[in-house]
């Protein structure tokens, strides 16, 4: 259920909703799904690799063309376009320099007071050569920047965004973790990935009994 005034039933006002790897597949479906629910004094920030990709997005979510509106995107959509606040930052989250950029961001948006509600969603990661087979795999670099992308991100924009937001009194905080089955079940020359999906879904865990006022999920769709 939503929490205070806005022009549709549900909405969420004064939220702070973090996407990444928002520029395609399901982090971009995800985000015109996200959008519409954000309600007056809300803020999206969407963070992936591709400038162009999410320029394209934000110009439609920012024209109210999400997936639940049945305008044509030049503008008339739900009225969320004129509420919305919505942010773009390409960067590599496999880089040092990309997680600083990233990082930078979330800080920025995330001083201000006025957000209620905070919700982080984790959606960045890499599927890999899947072409290589565990004997195969013997390329320490290359594993190591894997892991960077797929693990390491998560956790650093997570501290980055928690400790940024603080402990407000009488605000939520969500971080949702997308995981998939190969966290559970071993698929034949997916080992780095069914690794990733598995250290991933366990730290996300660690946080959530470190921080028992956090809501955190563990999310695989399908």
């Amino acid at each position: 259920s939503g929490s205070g005034p806005g022009p549709g039933p549900g909405r969420w006002a004064a939220t702070a909703c973090v996407v990444t790897g928002a520029s395609r597949g399901f982090g971009r479906s995800l985000a015109r799904l996200l959008a519409p629910q954000l309600g007056p004094g809300s803020a999206l920030l969407l963070l992936a690799r591709s400038a162009e990709a999410l320029a394209e997005l934000a110009t439609e979510l920012r024209a109210g063309a999400t997936g639940g509106d049945t305008g044509s995107g030049t503008g008339s959509g739900t009225g969320s376009g004129t509420e919305l606040r919505v942010r773009c930052v390409a960067a590599d989250l496999g880089c040092a320099e990309g997680l600083r950029r990233a990082g930078a961001a979330l800080r920025e948006l995330l001083q201000d007071a006025s957000f209620g509600r905070l919700l982080l969603v984790n959606n960045a990661g890499s599927l890999g050569d899947i072409s290589k087979s565990f004997l195969d795999l013997t390329d320490l670099e290359e594993l190591n920047t894997y892991f960077s992308f797929n693990i390491s991100s998560a956790l650093c924009l997570t501290s980055t965004a928690l400790r940024a937001f603080g402990e407000r009194p009488g605000c939520s905080r969500t971080v949702v973790n997308i995981s998939s089955l190969c966290a559970l079940e071993p698929f034949p020359s997916w080992a780095p990935y069914c690794a990733a999906k598995a250290a991933r879904d366990m730290m996300f865990r660690v946080l959530a009994l470190e921080e028992p006022e956090l809501r955190v999920l563990n999310y695989a769709p399908g």
